[in-house]
């Protein structure tokens, strides 16, 4: 038995116009998605905002009814059992703002602890191995809101473990995150499925962190998933030879007939990183298309493969576009 099982999944909102127009219009932020997860498996979605992530994970954790198309999670209907679902189920949601800043650490897991109905006799050991295991133990007794926002994260992270769920959802957990507290979140996150036994969901739009942390990832953009494997299987989707990357200064022409994605801008400079897929007999004919349009070239690097180059690829855009 899988996980997670979603079916053909589809979510439509309404989109209200102003007086006097009185219509509507629907907004489409999943459109008919389908994948399976394995029970103690770390999987990804991976896709740039917008590209419904936050709605897939809410329909999933019951918080929102899909407009078509259904889901089981570990067994039990989405539809009919929503209520069996949030008992073996928990989910750390974006941003700061799902724990109470004027309780401490320890109140606030003693808090949750509550609304999950976790035995007394339990109660306080499972707190206390909670805030080990996150690393706040020694800092249980002050107000969250001293706390930095990746001891924030760090204490979220605890919450969603309170009630020991078989299933863990993660939207964006490292956003905002400086790097010290992403690379703590990553590490716990990886120790919860391979020391925990735990199912874990993940959201992102950082690609090396599903690179990093996933056992497989669907990549989805504007409500659909346009691939799905484990990392080395999406990075096969593009030749090794055929992934460049080229450095301009001054004027970038606005289309390049080739799937050409700028990642790194530098006003300061005036120049820019171009990276994608290239076949190897049309690089000369791109180097010569950007220099007849007033393109300085600087370097022009063949590089390993990456989700970048993956996601370029099938779009023909970079995921920060």
């Amino acid at each position: 038995m899988h996980a997670i099982e979603v079916s053909n999944l589809k979510k439509r909102y309404p989109k209200k116009i102003p007086l006097p127009f009185r219509k509507v219009e629907w907004v489409e932020a999943v459109r008919g998605i389908s994948f399976k997860v394995k029970k103690g498996e770390l999987f990804g979605l991976l896709g740039p905002n917008g590209a419904g992530k936050t709605t897939t994970i809410k329909i999933l954790t019951t918080l929102l009814e899909p407009t078509e198309g259904n889901a089981k999670i570990l067994g039990y209907d989405l539809r009919k059992d929503a209520r069996e679902i949030r008992k073996r189920i928990n989910l750390v949601a974006e941003g700061e703002r799902t724990l109470y800043w004027r309780l401490s650490g320890y109140e606030n897991l003693k808090y949750f602890a509550r609304i999950y109905y976790v035995p007394k006799r339990e109660e306080k050991e499972r707190i206390e191995k909670l805030l080990r295991f996150v690393g706040l133990w020694e800092r249980r007794n002050d107000l969250v809101m001293n706390y930095s926002r990746g001891m924030k994260q760090r204490l979220a992270i605890a919450k969603a473990l309170i009630n020991d769920p078989e299933v863990l959802f993660l939207d964006e957990p490292t956003l905002g995150l400086d790097v010290q507290s992403s690379i703590f979140v990553r590490e716990f996150v990886r120790k919860l499925v391979d020391e925990e036994r735990k199912t874990v969901l993940l959201t992102t739009h950082y690609m090396a962190e599903a690179e990093q942390l996933c056992d497989r990832i669907a990549i989805i953009d504007h409500g659909k998933i346009i691939a799905l494997d484990t990392p080395d299987g999406l990075k096969k989707l593009v030749k090794a030879e055929d992934a460049v990357e080229i450095r301009l200064k001054g004027r970038i022409p606005n289309e390049i007939p080739w799937r050409l994605a700028i990642i790194e801008r530098d006003i300061e400079s005036d120049t820019a990183l171009l990276r994608g897929t290239v076949d190897e007999e049309d690089l000369p004919k791109l180097v010569e298309w950007l220099v007849k349009r007033g393109a300085k070239i600087i370097s022009v690097e063949q590089k390993e493969p990456t989700l970048e180059d993956v996601f370029i690829k099938l779009t023909g855009r970079g995921l920060r576009d």
